[in-house]
């Protein structure tokens, strides 16, 4: 059958800070003033994800460190991601306008990683060459709840230093370990070090807006990054309806998600059978992999069925080798492949209940980072208002 789409505008709570680029600069400069840098080499951790204009906020932090008197770098630090080599890392970056000639600093990334020691849980800590080099680190990540476990701190600057600032041997030592135990383990190493005088910690709305935004310091940062975590998951855009026939999916990708789409819109139950926390949907259908992705659908072995073009446009090496990082082998495992948007819709429905195929409860959406403007099947459609629904 053909599903008749009808626009369905979301809203969500939308607190914005007025002026963050000035509360980004007073809180550095008060970090800045109490762990001087006058003088020391400050690599700038960035990562490959989850901030809406990032080139922005890394120019910001640049410019403050530069202005008390730092030597300042960029370095990648994505784990795995961009196949986990110098080269396509940096690429990554340049993608998101994060270059050196847009920030006046050279943006270095090694192949090579570092042994910087162990934490406290016994996690091995791995940090990029270029970053081992300089005597401080600043990361500036988006606090979000990610996709694969609940704990007291999930993504945001914390998971750079633990899980992103190694390449693929931090990732994957954490990912072993647990990341609910190791994130705040291999976090109070660094923290200890004292190599670590500040990090930049934003939360966003559903409209892609900084809703708050934090310099996070010794030794009170875990305690903050987890009440921005508690903050986030309130503001996290969710779908409201607890239960859906169908979700068809516009894009998917690295830049989007590390799951490709966000399993706390599509449902935890796809990485976690049988896990109670809504949404429940039956079918999921992906049509695109982003350019941005560079050929990493990692996530797409949690979708039922996608286009022929999707699965073209995958390459396989960079997505096993992100899935092997992540100890989700499922994640890499290509499902079923109709030859388009039509056909891959036609195909879930057939998968399901005769009432469910007669009357589909299904949402189309642009990606799981953009749900205000949204398309939903006849018997969804409604005059009224749709409920936000915060996360957890």
């Amino acid at each position: 059958m053909t599903i008749l789409w009808q626009p369905l505008h979301l809203s969500f709570p939308r607190s914005e800070l007025r002026d963050p680029e000035k509360v980004l600069e007073d809180g550095l400069a008060a970090a800045l003033a109490a762990r001087p840098v006058h003088g020391r080499r400050v690599a700038v951790a960035v990562g490959s994800r989850g901030i809406t204009g990032i080139a922005r906020w890394v120019e910001v932090t640049v410019r403050t460190l530069r202005a008390a008197g730092a030597v300042v770098q960029v370095v990648p630090a994505m784990g795995s991601h961009g196949g986990g080599t110098a080269a396509a890392q940096a690429r990554v970056l340049a993608d998101l306008g994060v270059t050196g000639d847009r920030l006046g600093v050279p943006v270095v990334s090694r192949d090579t990683v570092v042994r910087a020691g162990t934490a406290a849980d016994g996690s091995p800590v791995w940090c990029d060459a270029a970053a081992w080099e300089a005597d401080a680190l600043v990361p500036i990540n988006r606090v979000k709840p990610h996709t694969a476990f609940r704990g007291t701190v999930e993504s945001g600057p914390s998971k750079l230093l633990a899980v992103g600032l190694g390449k693929g041997r931090s990732a994957a030592a954490c990912h072993r370990a647990g990341l609910a135990r190791a994130i705040p383990a291999v976090t109070r190493f660094w923290l200890g070090s004292g190599r670590v005088p500040c990090g930049v910690a934003l939360v966003e709305n559903a409209y892609h807006g900084v809703a708050e935004l934090a310099v996070l310091t010794p030794p009170t940062w875990l305690d903050r990054e987890s009440n921005l975590l508690h903050r986030a998951r309130a503001l996290l855009p969710r779908l409201p309806w607890e239960t859906l026939d169908l979700l068809v999916v516009r894009e998917i990708g690295k830049d989007i998600s590390g799951t490709g789409m966000d399993l706390n819109v599509v449902g935890l139950d796809r990485r976690f059978p049988g896990c109670d926390e809504p949404p429940r949907i039956r079918r999921v259908v992906c049509l695109a992999l982003s350019p941005a992705s560079h050929g990493n659908a990692n996530g797409v072995g949690y979708a039922d069925w996608v286009t022929e073009s999707l699965a073209a446009a995958v390459d396989w090496k960079v997505t096993r080798a992100n899935a092997r990082t992540t100890g989700f082998a499922e994640a890499a495992v290509l499902p079923p492949v109709a030859a388009d948007e039509e056909r891959a819709v036609a195909a879930a429905l057939a998968d399901l209940p005769a009432e469910a195929r007669a009357a589909p409860r299904a949402v189309r959406i642009r990606d799981t980072s953009h749900l205000t403007e949204i398309e939903v099947s006849p018997a969804l459609a409604s005059p009224r208002a749709a409920v936000h629904r915060p996360c957890g």
